[in-house]
C-alpha cells in the first residue's frame, strides 16, 4: 500500500510531465505560426489601428501563455503537495490562455476584414 507521500510525489511528476508536453506544443504552435506569418510577407500594420492592438493582445497573451507553461514545466520545491497545485493552477492558466491568445487575434482579423 502506499502513503500520501508516495502519491503526490506521482501526483507531481504526472503533472510535471504534463506541463513538458504543453510548453513544447505551445512554442511548436506559436513558432509555427510565427514562421508562416514570416514567410507569407503579411505583417499587422495592414489591420486598422484598432484591430491591431487587439491582434497584437492576442499576440502577447500567446506569449505569456508560452512562459505560463515553461514555469509550469520548472521544477519547484520539495513539497510535492505544493508543487502539484502549483503546477495545476498555471495548468489551469495555460490552457485558458491557449483558447483565448488566438480566440482574439481571430477577433481582430474578422473585426477588420468585415469593417466593425
Amino acid at each position: 500500500m502506499m502513503d500520501s507521500d508516495d502519491v503526490a510525489e506521482r501526483r507531481r511528476s504526472e503533472l510535471e510531465r504534463h506541463a513538458a508536453v504543453l510548453f513544447c506544443a505551445a512554442a511548436l504552435t506559436m513558432a509555427i505560426i510565427c514562421g508562416s506569418v514570416i514567410v507569407s510577407g503579411w505583417f499587422a500594420g495592414v489591420l486598422v489601428d484598432r484591430w491591431e492592438r487587439v491582434f497584437w493582445a492576442g499576440s502577447l497573451l500567446g506569449g505569456v501563455m508560452v512562459s505560463v507553461f515553461a514555469a509550469a514545466a520548472l521544477p519547484s520545491g520539495s513539497d510535492a503537495r505544493r508543487a502539484a497545485v502549483r503546477i495545476t493552477s498555471l495548468l489551469r492558466v495555460g490552457l485558458l490562455l491557449f483558447v483565448v491568445a488566438p480566440a482574439v487575434c481571430i477577433v481582430a482579423l474578422v473585426g477588420d476584414f468585415y469593417k466593425l
